[in-house]
């Protein structure tokens, strides 16, 4: 279990974002988040993967790219792991090191420690990405891994086009569509349906809506595409607003994320500002049932920005049914934001997270050892440069404990979409292996440091200030020297899974704490000590 809530970042003098988190649930625990750093490492923008102990420490940070620039867009624990399959984690992003041209989807396999295990880039001469990945398997039991994103090399249709590629599990192709129509379509998120068929949210230029025949730049809205397990299309659907547009306006609407809840329905998050108050952006909630059919939608924001990006299902002691919806919120200023609402969309509570400068919050993850939830995103308020990233551990109400964190008012509001349907698809199997670098990297780490509990910020500080740990790496005695005047009530030390391996609860010890080691592994351990005053304390050593 983890020890408690927390806001942590990770970065580098340069820039760094978080677009991606998973929980490690199986043979681990922890988060894994993905995303880039612009410290040019290899070349001028890398891909990274980032992971942590479930308290949030950092573990280990690597970079993955060439001369170009890399990114990923999402990370999932596989659930493939085996001693027959190396692959702990899946990354999707885009690379424009390697491949066809104008950049590729890009997939990468990583083992526990971050090294390569396979990589691969799918696509044509032209630009295409990946947005999502998850595992995957077919009707017939294979195991593999399942992409959605865009591509522009197919000209089949015009503009940019939905873009969706299985795998195996060494990252070789198996099939892949492109599905499109009049204007540009996008793919954000796809989920394996209980049916062995899929779900995908994202995006259209919309020609039926709003009167849309009328408008110069005709609006982008919800895209819906249901697909039966051979990826062929079963249904899909086009919601955008019912009445006359204002064709001064530029009208983006985008499903980033859709779950299958318990019901077998689809609920779906983003942000529309077609149905925003006074045409802002405000972020949303969409249902439908399980053959596509609408069943309601609700908006929540302000008279200025709201944007959802993910959601999870979750239920109360009482067993109902909660939607908890991660983005951003723009004031005056940028801040993570989480909302909450019940089954039938109706707000629970909303709140924001950040310092003084700028948040975001990309995705969200339910905590399943605390009952609670995180997410990854990016600050600028706290850590060692411009833009860090962002991984916040919150309770099931969204508490983090800190002064980072206030409660904020969203307004709901009903509406009746429009709804078409138009779609098309051809099936394309280009697809390359590749090779390239990976450097395993230290990022800065910094946290909130005030607590709402009452602590100062020297109270709040790291162990390291008023605890010296040594030696470290250690071979056999570990000795932990209190220099403040607080009594240690505990002691506890865990390895990187959360596994407790040494408790020492003699109380009211000062001074000097001496612990055996030496039938520990090699590694990576996090020694965790409460004090008489109720204070945590926690900080890492290696056993050689």
């Amino acid at each position: 279990m983890g020890f408690s809530q927390f806001q942590h970042t990770f970065g580098t003098e340069k820039s760094e974002m978080g677009r991606s988190l998973t929980q490690l649930q199986q043979v681990e625990r922890g988060y894994v988040v993905a995303g880039y750093t612009s410290k040019n490492f290899i070349g001028s923008l890398e891909a990274t993967l980032v992971k942590t102990d479930l308290n949030g420490n950092q573990i280990w940070s690597r970079v993955y790219g060439g001369q170009d620039y890399e990114y990923f867009n999402s990370v999932r624990q596989s659930t493939f792991f085996s001693p027959n399959n190396r692959t702990a984690y899946v990354a999707a992003g885009v690379t424009r090191s390697f491949g066809f041209g104008g950049g590729d989807a890009y997939l990468v396999g990583a083992d526990t420690n971050g090294a390569l295990v396979f990589s691969a880039v799918y696509g044509g001469q032209q630009y295409d990405a990946a947005h999502c990945v998850q595992n995957n398997r077919e009707v017939t039991g294979k195991p593999g891994y399942i992409l959605v994103g865009e591509t522009r090399s197919y000209t089949a249709f015009p503009g940019t086009n939905v873009y969706v590629v299985k795998t195996d599990l060494q990252g070789n192709l198996t099939r892949a569509t492109v599905i499109g129509g009049r204007g540009d379509q996008r793919g954000m998120w796809i989920e394996q349906t209980r049916d062995g068929g899929y779900i995908i949210a994202g995006s259209t230029t919309n020609y039926w809506c709003g009167a849309s025949s009328t408008l110069a730049n005709p609006p982008t809205d919800l895209f819906v595409i249901k697909l039966k397990p051979d990826l062929t299309i079963e249904w899909n659907r086009i919601l955008g607003y019912p009445n006359e547009l204002d064709p001064t306006i530029g009208y983006r609407n985008v499903a980033t994320c859709v779950k299958q809840d318990r019901n077998g329905n689809y609920v779906l998050t983003g942000y529309t500002n077609s149905f925003g108050i006074n045409n802002s952006y405000d972020a949303f909630l969409l249902y439908l049932d399980g053959g596509g059919n609408f069943m309601g939608m609700k908006t929540y924001g302000t008279e200025r920005t709201e944007l959802g990006f993910s959601l999870e299902e979750t239920f109360d002691s009482a067993g109902n049914q909660r939607f908890t919806v991660v983005g951003q919120q723009v004031i005056s200023s940028r801040k993570a934001m989480l909302f909450q609402t019940d089954a039938g969309g109706t707000l629970q509570w909303a709140r924001e997270y950040g310092g003084e400068k700028q948040e975001g919050g990309m995705e969200l993850v339910v905590d399943t050892y605390d009952k609670g939830f995180a997410f990854t995103g990016y600050t600028t308020s706290f850590g060692a440069g411009a833009t860090e990233i962002y991984l916040v551990e919150t309770t099931d109400t969204g508490k983090t404990g800190t002064i980072c964190e206030k409660e904020i008012d969203l307004k709901e509001v009903k509406h009746e979409p429009c709804i078409a349907k138009s779609a098309q698809q051809i099936f394309v199997d280009e697809y390359r292996r590749i090779e390239h670098p990976v450097i395993r990297v230290e990022y800065k780490e910094d946290l909130c440091k005030n607590s709402k509990t009452g602590l100062t910020t020297e109270e709040a500080k790291p162990l390291e200030t008023d605890v010296v740990l040594f030696p470290n790496p250690v071979n056999n005695l570990l000795t932990l020297n209190v220099e403040n005047e607080a009594a240690v009530t505990k002691v506890e030390v865990f390895d990187v899974h959360g596994k407790m391996v040494i408790q020492n609860t003699t109380p009211d010890q000062k001074g000097k704490i001496v612990l055996a080691t030496e039938d520990l592994q090699p590694g990576m351990y996090i020694v965790k000590l409460r004090t008489q005053k109720g204070e945590t304390r926690m900080m890492k050593f290696l056993k050689k």
